[in-house]
């Protein structure tokens, strides 16, 4: 394994320097409005990708993959249970490790990638993440380097994820990688799903029996590259998704039904750095979307609210700018009490970061900006 340049050695430290700054402990504003955390991650490694659920027991557990570099073999998942309102974490523990092969799989993981949570209504957990398959040639060595030999893996918890079963094989096409919360709907979850091969989004349909997941129906969005799908739910039953536009012109929205499949896609008034952004409902019905506020950066995350999913009005930051920088994969999920928990990346992949904030924080959000 190759040791990274010396100045990537020193970006790493730096980046682990500022993490522990802003993990020092957590923040929390008055009448715990919103509070702030930054999740142990492994000193000097890539931590990224993570995603975050409310556990039966109202603990909140956070997953993300870690290793020397992305896509590196050391890489494994890691995991951190978390309190209630994500003051506190604990250290984290390895969920899956590295040479993993999932019962289904032809080979076994080169590397792990992108994790998603969800919790079942018999309180299991199931973790659906992305993996690079290993595909070594004779002579040639190892083929596969990168995300477009993706495949998206799927396992089982009991115990509130300490323990986690062996994974099965969920989606078997070249560049497949998951990316956003599950949706629940009559009789499975819609999971937003996408190839970095083909740079195509889908919505996969999955049923949760047993101790497998499985895929009942796909719809792909044909004729736009764009991935990293994130679905709101709407009041009429549909869903808006919004997308990573890795040609940066903008987020892109559509319309999905699961009855009738994609409506017409369209662009947004929000710029996006080819950056993923994920999105909720508010108390009004308006769709939220956390993202990155540039064209060509990534260093600072913010919010902006839209009623027609096409036109926005930006808030204040969600990311601390004077505190961190190279923020990034947002993945919000709603809690029972009504708040929303948010983590990201942050440090340029090598540290995760914790938000929670209430329906009054974000009020005050939109209304101090404007």
């Amino acid at each position: 394994m190759r040791n990274p340049p010396a100045a990537a050695r020193l970006r790493q430290v730096l980046a682990a320097l500022a993490i522990l700054a802003l993990g020092a402990s957590p923040a929390r504003a008055s009448g715990q409005e919103i509070t702030r955390a930054v999740i142990p991650t492994p000193v000097g490694a890539a931590n990224h990708g993570a995603a975050v659920a409310e556990l039966p027991s109202g603990a909140l557990l956070v997953c993300w993959f870690s290793g020397q570099h992305e896509a590196d073999r050391s890489v494994r998942i890691l995991c951190s249970r978390g309190a209630n309102d994500g003051s506190s974490w604990s250290a984290p523990w390895t969920a899956v490790a590295p040479g993993d092969q999932a019962y289904g799989a032809a080979a076994p993981d080169k590397s792990l990638g992108n994790v998603t949570l969800t919790v079942s209504p018999d309180g299991r957990v199931w973790m659906i993440h992305g993996v690079i398959q290993s595909s070594i040639w004779p002579i040639v060595g190892e083929i596969c380097r990168t995300w477009v030999c993706g495949r998206i893996d799927a396992r089982v918890s009991a115990d509130e994820g300490r323990s986690w079963s062996h994974a099965h094989r969920l989606v078997d096409v070249d560049g497949a990688l998951p990316r956003a919360e599950l949706m629940p709907v009559s009789g499975g979850w819609l999971a937003p799903i996408y190839e970095e091969s083909a740079q195509r989004s889908a919505i996969a349909e999955i049923s949760f029996e047993g101790g497998t997941a499985a895929i009942e129906a796909v719809w792909r969005l044909d004729g736009w590259r764009l991935i990293q799908p994130a679905l709101v739910k709407q009041d009429d039953g549909r869903f808006r998704v919004y997308f990573r536009d890795q040609q940066r012109r903008g987020v892109h929205v559509a319309s999905f039904d699961p009855a009738a499949g994609w409506s017409a896609v369209s662009l947004t008034n929000l710029p996006n750095p080819g950056s993923a952004v994920d999105a909720f409902h508010d108390n009004e019905g308006r769709d939220v979307v956390i993202y990155n506020p540039s064209s060509t950066s990534r260093d600072v995350l913010a919010l902006a609210r839209s009623t027609d999913g096409d036109h926005f009005t930006r808030g204040c930051d969600l990311s601390r700018p004077d505190r961190e920088d190279g923020v990034a994969y947002p993945s919000v999920i709603r809690t029972r009490d009504g708040a929303w928990s948010v983590v990201y990346s942050t440090g340029a992949k090598h540290g995760i970061a914790f938000v929670r904030f209430t329906s009054a924080w974000l009020e005050d959000c939109f209304a101090l900006k404007g």
